[in-house]
């Protein structure tokens, strides 16, 4: 079975209905559910998505009211399962950032690896291909390369 972990901005198109990618991520997310593959979110993922949704329009953000994204996060987590943060996460990420030479905003998408490889997690699907470094464990895929 394939599985991969779920981007933020993927979740947030997913959610986002009035996205002009909701139809390229939900088509990409139904093929993986359809060849029987798993998806997967993360906390870290979570709380990213909480800050773009309930940012102002006007700053990139969806706007978003905390009912509404309380209600989002709950669809969410009812359809996709949260990958625990266990304590092999830490030494994990710490051995990214140190080995890959690391440093500012990449240092979180780091921990998004840290949490896949941890928990042998092989594909992650997102819009931003170009945020996450390429190391052997992981494949790096943009929703427009899932085909059913």
């Amino acid at each position: 079975m394939k599985t991969y972990l779920l981007d933020t901005n993927v979740i947030l198109r997913f959610t986002d209905t009035k996205s002009s990618e909701y139809n390229l991520v939900n088509n990409a997310i139904s093929t993986i559910l359809l060849q029987r593959g798993k998806c997967f979110i993360t906390s870290q993922v979570i709380i990213e998505f909480w800050v773009v949704a309930t940012r102002p329009l006007n700053v990139n953000g969806l706007g978003w009211n905390i009912a509404q994204t309380t209600q989002a996060i709950g669809m969410l987590i009812n359809q996709f399962e949260i990958l625990p943060e266990t304590p092999d996460v830490f030494p994990t990420w710490f051995n990214l950032v140190k080995n890959y030479n690391i440093s500012g905003k990449r240092t979180h998408d780091m921990r998004i690896l840290a949490v896949m490889l941890t928990h042998k997690i092989s594909n992650i699907l997102t819009l931003n291909p170009k945020d996450f470094i390429a190391i052997p464990e992981i494949n790096v895929i943009h929703p427009r390369d899932i085909h059913s």
